[in-house]
């Protein structure tokens, strides 16, 4: 009588917490560095439901994509985005031949080691800077130098290089997707040409599962062979409303699962979109509030965390839902 009148999934979402424990114990838990949250057991309900073959909301195999914003979400996006490291050693004398570029907010800001001023400048920012240096390089000049810099970089909070400056809760995540038949993907308003050089190695997705923001291009002819040269321009900055219909353009279907972070507004229309697919979805929000471990900031009107009470999205607190933000 009592099964009668609990909700399947309700009864499901206990066991399942009941059974994290347990599986722990062994040695098996899929998620060891998340705390035995409620935030855990709804990611561990909701990728037990849609693999159970044969139940009410299994999903099937070429259907389970996931899709993840990087900077703030699978990796740190302060003190400053991991995509201006490789800009360091060019900026300057990229301004030194075009001075008008200093004008631009982020490149002053980046000039000035204001790192406050160049994370208000949001993803526009960023790209205007890979714009100015990229200018006149070709696509595999600038893309052979990026995993080098980031490898030979600190990160200055977590004092690892920036290639292992990922997430340990995030990195699981993807792992546990994966292993679960999800095929991940990155979305980020970062530039793809940098996103692609470090996703393998950083975060285990291979690059021609990134999306990103893009430079404008031109082909060129030098020394006898066609490259591909920039032509200091941004094709699509990839953010906020441009997100979903770049994911549409790749994937051609709404994502089952979507993980991004609050801060500056930039994934909840790609979250919306997968919300609003039909049949079972998983929206992962990720909440910048521990100052200690990470850096702690929010948007000044609170924007994604409304949106994410609104349309249900899943809050990660970081203070209290990760046992550890970055591997030592």
């Amino acid at each position: 009588m009592l099964l009668s009148i609990v909700p399947y999934r309700r009864l499901c979402s206990s066991l399942v917490f009941a059974l994290i424990a347990t599986v722990a114990v062994a040695g098996a838990d899929p998620l060891p560095s998340w705390n035995d949250t409620a935030t855990k057991m709804a990611i561990i309900d909701f990728v037990t439901t849609v693999t159970q073959q044969g139940g009410p909301e299994f999903v099937p195999d070429d259907e389970r994509v996931a899709v993840f914003d990087m900077d703030g979400t699978l990796i740190p996006e302060k003190p400053i985005p991991a995509a201006v490291i490789p800009l360091a050693a060019d900026l300057k004398h990229a301004v030194e031949k075009k001075p008008i570029l200093a004008d631009k907010p982020a490149i002053s800001a980046f000039l000035k080691g204001d790192a406050a001023a160049l994370h208000n400048a949001g993803e526009q920012g960023l790209n205007d800077l890979i714009a100015a240096v990229t200018d006149g390089r070709t696509t595999e000049e600038f893309s052979a130098s990026i995993l080098p810099l980031m490898k030979a970089t600190t990160h200055d909070k977590f004092r690892v290089p920036y290639t292992r400056a990922v997430y340990k809760p995030m990195a699981e995540l993807l792992s546990y997707l994966e292993a679960n038949g999800f095929e991940n993907w990155i979305c980020t308003g970062s530039p793809i040409l940098f996103t692609r050089a470090v996703s393998m190695e950083m975060l285990g997705i291979p690059p021609q599962r990134v999306m990103g923001t893009t430079s404008g291009t031109r082909l060129d002819e030098r020394d006898g062979k066609t490259v591909l040269v920039f032509d200091g321009t941004i094709d699509h900055l990839n953010d906020q409303e441009g997100k979903p219909p770049t994911i549409n353009l790749a994937l051609g279907v709404r994502p089952v699962f979507v993980g991004g972070n609050e801060g500056g507004r930039g994934d909840i229309a790609m979250m919306r979109w997968s919300k609003d697919r039909t049949g079972p979805s998983f929206q992962l929000l990720i909440n910048h509030d521990d100052a200690k471990r990470e850096f702690g900031y929010s948007e000044p009107d609170n924007y994604s965390l409304d949106a994410a009470k609104r349309y249900g999205f899943h809050v990660v607190s970081i203070r209290d839902d990760w046992k550890t933000v970055v591997a030592p």
